[in-house]
């Protein structure tokens, strides 16, 4: 079989092949530029309408769990004296270890306590010192 051979040769294209490439990225950029600005637009102006996510805290308390149970406090009867008759419950219930209690008997023989103190980093607020 005879080869063949081609003599003739067609130009598809006038212009340089790089020029056409670099026209099209530059629009190609141009357009994802537009596109992607519009967007973060369009989700500005969405947000803007929105209730804020944000509280002034000092003056507007936020919503409470309806479990929140609330900070620790030593109660005290009217008279100022304190509620805690130091039987140490609290402090043996005490999964965490936060609770100390020191006590000491007074002269008509009760007890009170004369060191209370709650580490706060150390409680889970179980609740299991306010049940005791």
């Amino acid at each position: 079989a005879p080869m063949q051979v081609r003599s003739k040769y067609y130009c598809i294209s006038e212009a340089d092949p790089s020029m056409q490439l670099k026209d099209m990225s530059e629009r190609a950029v141009h357009i994802m530029f537009w596109t992607e600005l519009m967007r973060g637009l369009g989700i500005t102006l969405a947000n803007l309408f929105k209730e804020p996510a944000t509280i002034n805290y000092p003056f507007e308390k936020g919503p409470l769990s309806p479990r929140f149970r609330g900070e620790h406090a030593l109660r005290r009867y009217p008279s100022g004296e304190e509620r805690c008759i130091a039987c140490k419950l609290c402090e043996a219930i005490c999964p965490a270890q936060a609770i100390t209690i020191e006590a000491e008997e007074r002269e008509d023989g009760s007890r009170r306590t004369t060191r209370y103190d709650i580490d706060m980093t150390k409680c889970i607020y179980c609740g299991f010192c306010q049940e005791a």
